[in-house]
């Protein structure tokens, strides 16, 4: 833990927490005390001085009737002892003359006053002042306050070690050892129980948390369980299917090839060829269902490998509308082939490429009548993630002008080739189009019944499409034909 985060535990927040409440709390309290003491020492005070005039009233009066002088001033010096009075005054009222002591009573002029009427033989003959001060009081005062101040610092020093150290025993050390069992787990994947058996909620919490980890523990070990169970189911899936495929192929292509056979014997003997035709048809039509769970179960096993190399763009296009011009001519559909700029070359699967497009004209074919079917090619740029273009082009080079620029949200703009298949058929809703490239999906069900097929062929073009660094798009409404699109790079 560094210095900085230690500062950001909880005993450290209870501390900055406690200290200024207990320090508040003491600076009240001195505060409280001090003006009650205070309060307190003023009525005493009073009570005192008059207390002490009292009681030297009558030492005064005497030697003032008698005129001795020198014995009052022995009896206002002994007065003056007290310390709470600073200077004595008395007024001979007969001749005004006024016996303080010490020699001068003005520079007590800040003080309080007490006066006292002197009686002797039941008449006045003068007057005794006591100027006082409560200047001790205050001092000693201030001396129990800061002496209280510091005892209260003190306390809250070591209130404030107790309660740190306490926390740390309590909430500090349970909680370490959580985080630190969290942090593991997080960083190297090792879930360790918490070892702590206090009965107080945290100990509640450490207890429900090993007990999760238990449960995750078991959980992982099933799920594990589970996924070599479902590799080992997946491998014997496509293992079966890849030798199922090749018994149901080999008996099939006997089964078109006679048929062939059969139907050219016909059509020399001028006999009708119609059922031949039907059985080589539904033969093929097999075939391609098989072909399409093959790769399926490759794609899914991550079994396919690409054979990249140059690819004449003209040529393999012109041999994929040869193929699907059955297909076209069957619904009285018209196909088209157009190029916005010279077609061209690609590095790419030529055999993967040719299988995608095919199987976007077989299915706009398929779903259109009496109409259009159009293939556009042209040349465009596309923006790919600074990791797929390392995984295109290589991490130190990049091959011709496949690079062009830099894009501002941090992808890499490259050279691409855009194919577009658009039909005019019956087109897909916004609902059926969000699953359409789904496993075994078709629109509907009335649409599998009416024109067939597993639903893996625009599965299949999507994640073949997906691995030559590119991925189908679709643009459709109900009734107005449909535009599948993707666009790979050219290199």
């Amino acid at each position: 833990m560094t210095l900085s985060s230690r500062f950001h535990t909880i005993s450290w927040k209870f501390l900055t927490l406690l200290i200024p409440a207990v320090t508040v709390a003491a600076v009240l309290i001195l505060l409280l005390y001090a003006i009650t003491k205070h309060q307190s020492y003023e009525v005493n005070l009073v009570n005192k001085i008059e207390e002490i005039s009292q009681v030297h009233s009558n030492s005064v009066a005497y030697p003032l009737w008698t005129l001795d002088f020198e014995g009052l001033e022995r009896v206002i010096r002994t007065i003056a002892l007290h310390p709470e009075i600073d200077c004595v005054e008395v007024l001979e009222l007969s001749e005004s003359r006024l016996v303080h002591w010490p020699s001068d009573c003005d520079q007590y002029a800040d003080d309080k006053l007490h006066s006292t009427q002197l009686v002797f033989e039941n008449q006045t003959v003068g007057v005794l002042r006591l100027i006082y001060t409560s200047a001790p009081f205050t001092a000693a005062l201030k001396r129990e306050i800061v002496t209280g101040a510091l005892f209260f610092f003190l306390l809250v020093c070591v209130a404030g070690v107790v309660a740190f150290a306490s926390l740390q025993t309590i909430v500090g050390r349970p909680v370490q050892r959580l985080i630190t069992s969290i942090r593991k787990s997080e960083k190297d994947d090792r879930r360790e129980a918490v070892n702590w058996s206090s009965q107080d909620e945290l100990g509640s919490v450490i207890t429900a948390y090993n007990n999760m980890l238990q449960q995750v523990e078991e959980n992982t070990n099933e799920l594990i369980a589970a996924r070599e169970q479902a590799e080992s189911a997946a491998h014997t899936k496509s293992r079966f299917l890849a030798n199922m495929s090749h018994e149901l192929r080999t008996p099939l292509n006997a089964v078109i090839g006679i048929t062939e056979m059969l139907r050219e014997e016909a059509e020399d003997e001028n006999k009708d060829t119609e059922p031949y035709d039907r059985v080589a048809g539904s033969g093929r039509h097999l075939l391609h269902l098989i072909d399409d769970i093959l790769d399926f179960s490759k794609i899914e096993a991550g079994k396919v490998e690409l054979a990249i190399e140059e690819v004449d763009l003209r040529d393999l296009l012109e041999d994929v509308i040869a193929t699907a011009q059955p297909l076209a001519e069957h619904g009285g559909n018209s196909l088209v082939l157009e190029y916005k700029d010279d077609p061209p070359y690609l590095l790419t699967d030529p055999l993967r490429l040719r299988q995608i497009v095919l199987n976007l004209l077989s299915n706009a074919c398929k779903f259109t009548e009496d109409g259009t079917v159009r293939l556009s090619v042209v040349r465009t740029t596309m923006a790919v993630t600074p990791e797929a273009a390392a995984a295109l082009f290589g991490d130190d080079a990049v091959p011709g002008d496949a690079l062009l620029e830099s894009a501002g949200d941090g992808s890499v703009v490259v050279s691409g080739v855009s194919f577009t298949v658009k039909d005019t058929g019956i087109g897909i809703s916004k609902e059926q189009s969000a699953t359409l490239f789904e496993d075994f999906s078709q629109a509907d069900n009335s649409t599998t019944r009416r024109y067939g097929g597993t639903g893996l062929g625009l599965a299949i073009s999507q994640r073949l499409c997906n691995l030559l660094g590119g991925s189908i798009k679709l643009e459709s409404r109900l009734g107005e034909g449909a535009t599948f699109s993707f666009t790979l790079p050219s290199q």
